[in-house]
Parts: C-alpha cells; sequence; structure tokens
C-alpha cells in the first residue's frame, strides 16, 4: 500500500497516525488499536501493559543524565467518535479511514478523520521510539472509551504512576495551551406519547430533510454559529403547523450528544402542497447560516408508510418539547473572556423504545452551572410528562494558577517561537479531571495540533502545525528536570 508519509524524525506522528488509522477505534471496539500499541511498544523493547477498562501503559526510561528526574506522563485517548456522511458505506466497525491530503491538511473520506486523538496518539508513540532528543523518565497512557463514558480514565490505578506532571494531548491549537476544561453529564429524555392508526383521512407522506449543516464538537464548536439540524427542523414543522393541517409519523435527527446535529429528517402526513412554504424556510436559513455553509438544503419526497403515527396530542406534546428545550450557550465564562461557560446541545432525537427520545450533553466550568441546566431541563421534561435520567457525569478540571508545569511549557514555547502561549480553560471534557482524582498533586497542561471541525466528517488536521507541536513536545520534554 502505498503511503502517504514518509517514515522520517520529522513525520514520524504523522507517519505513526497514518497506520493507526488503518485500525478501526470506535469507543467500546479498542481491542485491536490497544494489541497494536502493546506490540509495537513491546517490540522496541518497552514495558507495556493494558488494565481492565483496556487503558494502555508503557514506560520509557529516562534518557543519559535524566534518568533520576521525576517521571512525565503522555496522556491520549484512543477512541475516537464515528460520524459520516449520509451517503457513505463506511462501517466503522471494521473499515480503515481513508485518509486524503490537500495541501497541508489531511482529511478523511466522508467520514470523521479521527485526529481526535489520533494524532495524541501518535505524538505520544513518536516520543517513545525517538532517541532524537532528551527527556526524563517518561509514562505513557492511553485511555479507552473517553468519546463515550471516561471508563478508561475513571479506572486508572494511580499507584501504576510514579510521575505527578501530566502533559495531555489531546488539545486542537498549537499556539494555546489548556490549564482547564468544563465538566459535563449527558440526560436521557423520554416522552411516552400517544399513537394511533394512520388512516387515508390523514393524507400523504411527505419525507422532509434538513442535510448540509456544519456539525462539529458540541463544545468548543457551540460559540461558531454552525447551528443544529434539529432545531431547524423544529422550526420548519411549527411553521408547517402554522400553515396546514398536518401530522407526524416519525421525527429522527442528530447521531452523537458530543456532536452539533448536521441532518434530521421527518416524515409528516398532509395533503397540503409543502414546496413552497420549504423553500421559503430553506432561504431564511441560508441567509441566516450561509456565513458557515454553502450546503444547507431542505428536502422533501413522498414516501410509503403503514402503521401508527402520533396522536395530535402527542404532537404537540412533543413539539412543545422541542421548541421549548435549552440548547447552545448558556453562559460564557467570566474569568476568560470570550470562553463558553455552560452550554448545551441536543444531539439526537429519535424513538426508542416505543417513546420519543432526546439525547443531550451538558457542559460547564461549575459543577453548580451544570446541575441548574439539568434541574431545567428535568422541570420541562416532568411538565410533559416524561422522564429522564443522568449519566456519564464527570467534573470540571479546574484552573490552578501556580502550575509550574503551565509556566515551565509557556517559557519553552517563547524561547523556541518567539510568541507568547496563550493559556485558556476549555469548553469541552478533557480526562485530566479523572486524572486528578487518580494521580495525587496532579500538575497537568493540554496540548496539540491544529485541528477543526473534530466530531464531524469535516474534521481536518494541519500537517505543518503536527510538526510544530512535535518539536515544541520534544524540546518541552528536555527541560522538565
Amino acid at each position: 500500500m502505498e503511503r502517504l508519509f514518509e517514515y522520517s524524525e520529522e513525520n514520524l506522528p504523522l507517519y505513526i497516525f497514518e497506520e493507526i488509522s488503518r485500525i478501526p477505534r470506535e469507543s467500546g471496539n479498542e481491542t485491536e488499536i490497544r494489541d497494536f500499541l502493546i506490540q509495537r511498544a513491546q517490540d522496541k523493547g518497552f514495558e507495556a501493559i493494558y488494565d481492565e477498562a483496556n487503558n494502555v501503559i508503557i514506560k520509557k526510561p529516562g534518557s543519559k543524565g535524566y534518568e533520576d528526574y521525576p517521571p512525565i506522563i503522555l496522556q491520549a485517548h484512543m477512541d475516537m467518535v464515528c460520524e459520516k456522511l449520509i451517503t457513505s458505506e463506511h462501517d466503522f466497525r471494521y473499515d480503515p479511514i481513508e485518509l486524503v491530503v490537500d495541501g497541508d491538511m489531511i482529511r478523511a473520506e466522508g467520514t470523521t478523520l479521527g485526529a481526535d486523538d489520533g494524532i495524541g496518539v501518535a505524538l505520544g508513540m513518536s516520543v517513545l521510539e525517538s532517541d532524537d532528543f532528551s527527556h526524563p523518565p517518561l509514562e505513557l497512557l492511553f485511555t479507552a472509551e473517553e468519546e463515550t463514558s471516561f471508563h478508561g480514565a475513571e479506572s486508572i490505578n494511580g499507584k501504576l504512576f510514579k510521575g505527578h506532571r501530566v502533559i495531555n494531548l489531546d488539545f486542537s491549537e498549537d499556539d494555546k495551551i489548556v490549564v482547564g476544561s468544563c465538566g459535563g453529564v449527558g440526560m436521557k429524555v423520554k416522552l411516552l406519547v400517544q399513537k394511533e392508526r394512520i388512516v387515508r383521512e390523514n393524507g400523504k407522506a411527505w419525507e422532509i430533510s434538513i442535510t448540509g449543516m456544519p456539525g462539529g464538537h458540541s463544545g468548543e464548536d457551540v460559540n461558531k454559529g454552525y447551528g443544529s439540524a434539529i432545531q431547524l427542523m423544529t422550526r420548519v414543522l411549527r411553521q408547517l403547523l402554522r400553515q396546514f393541517d398536518i401530522g407526524l409519523v416519525s421525527l429522527k435527527g442528530g447521531s452523537n450528544r458530543l456532536a452539533l446535529a448536521r441532518e434530521c429528517k421527518a416524515v409528516v402526513l398532509t395533503y397540503a402542497d409543502l414546496l413552497p412554504t420549504l423553500k421559503k424556510m430553506q432561504q431564511i436559513f441560508i441567509n441566516e447560516y450561509g456565513e458557515v455553509t454553502s450546503d444547507l438544503e431542505i428536502s422533501v419526497k413522498q414516501v410509503e408508510v403503514d402503521g401508527l403515527k402520533y396522536s395530535g396530542d402527542g404532537f404537540d406534546r412533543i413539539m412543545t418539547l422541542l421548541t421549548l428545550f435549552p440548547d447552545g450557550i448558556m453562559q460564557m465564562n467570566g474569568a476568560f473572556p470570550g470562553v463558553v461557560g455552560s452550554s448545551i446541545n441536543m444531539g439526537i432525537v429519535d424513538e426508542r423504545d416505543g417513546q420519543f427520545y432526546i439525547e443531550a450533553e451538558i457542559r460547564g466550568d461549575r459543577v453548580s452551572t451544570i446541575l441548574d441546566i439539568a434541574e431545567k431541563v428535568a422541570h420541562l421534561v416532568e411538565i410533559k410528562g416524561g422522564t429522564w435520567e443522568k449519566f456519564r457525569n464527570y467534573a470540571p478540571w479546574q484552573y490552578n494558577p501556580e502550575s509550574q508545569l503551565c509556566k515551565k511549557a509557556m517559557e519553552v514555547y517563547e524561547a523556541t517561537f518567539g510568541e507568547i502561549m496563550i493559556p485558556m480553560v476549555l469548553h469541552a471534557g478533557l480526562e485530566c479531571s479523572l486524572l486528578g482524582d487518580n494521580i495525587s498533586n496532579m500538575d497537568a497542561i493540554a496540548i496539540g495540533p491544529n485541528m477543526w471541525n473534530c466530531h464531524s466528517p469535516n474534521e481536518r488536521l494541519s500537517i505543518s502545525s503536527t510538526k510544530k507541536v512535535w518539536r515544541y513536545l520534544k524540546l518541552l520534554l528536555g527541560e522538565l528536570r
């Protein structure tokens, strides 16, 4: 097979990332990537194990003169968010990611790229394989199921590590350094809605589709104006209800609560001509979102349905819930201007177990704000007669202004590139918040190369930025005594 990147010191993270991309690694399906990393490390003579949660731990002795310095923990996660275009036939359980190089960018063909956090794993493995720099003893930690449950990070046995300084490699801007991140909780909402048999008088069945929204990471991209196909479909249905007599057969949108919804479909019943209204709504949405997407489209086609539709009261309850459900930015961060403080993303709407279903992710830089948003959702759901449950609860990683690791990292960056590295807190969940529970006196930072549109088929990784971060990481490790 022809390689995109040759094996060289400069290209080492890109070369390894290309190899990693051949291995399916959907959350919960990390066995193959786990075994690949273990075998690669052992083949080069390093101690490598995995634990009951499928976390991989690899240790590399310090280089000459650095043997007795305190160890550094390098951490990344093995799994990836698996999103694809509606036209893609990619099977994430078996198929390799098809990489495409466009100038300085790497993307995937119709799917998420998996640079989040495959490039972090590749940087860690590059540190393991390279002898081109000085470094203290290194403890590499590659965690499992970060994108779904944080199960790997929360299962870490801190006794396996001697280091307390952690460099997380799960970030996407090369001139910034993360010193804190939000916490979060998932919410599952179910609404038992009465259904009734479809009869001829209900009208013909029409499938309305909204496609072409940018998608993206529900935390990092929530302030970029990308919008949500679920929210747009809610507006479309409200407008149709104002104009016509329609019934609802089904509503399905989004595929991951951690991603902004790119697509949404609704099947409605009516004898009315919907096309003029849908064209007007499409133009309204293009006016609103034309700066972030040129692919937005509302399409409609007649379909055959047989069975049940939501009752009139049920349709009304669904629409009230969707219309009033909080979504997007809730509060900004007072300490870091321009950074989101709390948000909620309605990432999935569907029907599950015979009930209308919503799955959302709440994020916040304070536990209190997370709980407040969850309480608002719970109250709304209960008013409409639904049920809810919270899951995958994790606390924020609080900013430590006295971090010596951050201070040294910023000094090395400025000395190397002649620019000041910008410290920031991230509106996304990083595993540092959980590692701190198991690693005593943790002092942590997060760094990484430039990436865009993570959790989306539009995900891209900069080649030059990856090389920059690789160079910087080696220099930084050489200064950590």
